[in-house]
C-alpha cells in the first residue's frame, strides 16, 4: 500500500511541473528512472529546479488578474484613448494636404 501512495504522489508532482515529461518524450529519462529519482532523492531535490523554472506558475497569474481592477484599467484606457485622438487632431491639422507638397504635385 505504501509503494501505490509513493507512485500516486509521483504523479501529482509530474502533473505539477508538465516539463518533466518531455525529458521522457526525448527519451533522455524514462518514467522508470524519473520515479526511481523520485524515490531515492524525494521532489525538492536540486534535480527537479531546471524544470520548476520552466514551468509557467499559473496560480500566481490568476490571483494577479483576480486582484485587477477592471472598472480603473478601463478608465485608464479611456484616458489613453482620448490622448491619442487629441493628438491625431493635431498631427492632422499641421499636415494638412496643402502643406505637403510632394515633388510630383509641381
Amino acid at each position: 500500500m505504501g509503494e501505490n501512495m509513493e507512485i500516486d504522489n509521483f504523479k501529482t508532482f509530474v502533473r505539477s511541473i508538465p516539463s518533466i515529461r518531455e525529458e521522457v518524450v526525448k527519451g533522455r529519462y524514462t518514467w522508470q528512472q524519473l520515479y526511481e529519482f523520485y524515490v531515492l532523492y524525494g521532489e525538492d531535490d536540486k534535480m527537479w529546479e531546471p524544470y520548476r523554472k520552466n514551468n509557467v506558475d499559473l496560480s500566481g497569474i490568476l490571483d494577479i488578474v483576480k486582484n485587477v481592477d477592471l472598472d480603473a484599467l478601463s478608465r485608464s484606457f479611456d484616458g489613453i484613448q482620448k490622448i491619442l485622438d487629441l493628438m491625431s487632431g493635431f498631427v492632422g491639422k499641421e499636415a494638412s494636404p496643402q502643406q505637403q507638397k510632394q515633388w510630383y504635385d509641381d
